[in-house]
């Protein structure tokens, strides 16, 4: 927390405390205020104001921009990042100002829900996943059924298909194949086999008539 707190500095030297939970923006004269009540929403705050400096005064600092760009949140999947703090949605193609990951999923929730239900139930389909997994679409949530394990399906299908349980219904059901293929030619040998020493015996049955029958 402290080595947090270390790295916002920068971001106080631009914010003039008026009380113990407002803050304000000294640049300019912006008089920009927020409200920073709980420690809780104190993370959260500064993350907004940091998208305030930057989109209205073009203050950011270095270590935030690197850490904006590597940001591998699976929030990305739907959105394109289209510079520091500023994204595209790829459903409505709305470009975003939004320093705040939570806030992007707050848009996909009250705008995409349903084209981001019906992407998620083509992955689950497509991959065969509900006979491993119980699925509950409108919570947008899957359980599997071997373990009870519950996954945010959100965001796609990634955790499903990377998970214990359904690696080894799979590899049990390769091996359970392998078995019946191998019982399958097992069978198949011993009906040729079988086939051959009937012929054989076939063959030596009528070189015998045929000496027979010479005789006579």
């Amino acid at each position: 927390m402290a080595a947090r707190e270390r790295s916002n500095n920068w971001v106080w030297k631009h914010l003039l405390k008026l009380d113990d939970s407002t803050v304000q923006c000294n640049i300019d004269n912006c008089n920009k205020t927020y409200n920073m009540t709980f420690d809780r929403s104190k993370g959260r705050m500064i993350v907004i104001i940091k998208g305030h400096l930057y989109h209205e005064h073009g203050k950011y600092d270095e270590e935030d921009r690197l850490k904006w760009e590597n940001d591998n949140d699976l929030i990305w999947r739907y959105f394109d990042k289209e510079g520091l703090y500023k994204e595209k949605c790829k459903f409505c193609y709305d470009s975003l100002s939004v320093s705040y990951t939570p806030s992007l999923r707050d848009h996909l929730r009250q705008y995409h829900r349903q084209k981001i239900r019906a992407g998620v139930r083509k992955e689950i389909v497509d991959k065969s996943l509900s006979q491993h997994f119980e699925i509950y679409e409108k919570e947008f949530y899957a359980s599997c059924k071997r373990c009870n394990h519950k996954m945010d399906i959100f965001y796609g299908t990634d955790a499903l298909t990377h998970h214990i349980c359904l690696k080894k219904n799979r590899l049990r059901f390769g091996q359970k194949s392998e078995d019946n293929n191998v019982n399958k030619m097992t069978q198949q040998s011993i009906v040729t086999e079988n086939t051959n020493t009937s012929s054989h015996h076939d063959d030596i049955n009528n070189q015998s008539g045929n000496r027979e029958n010479q005789q006579r």
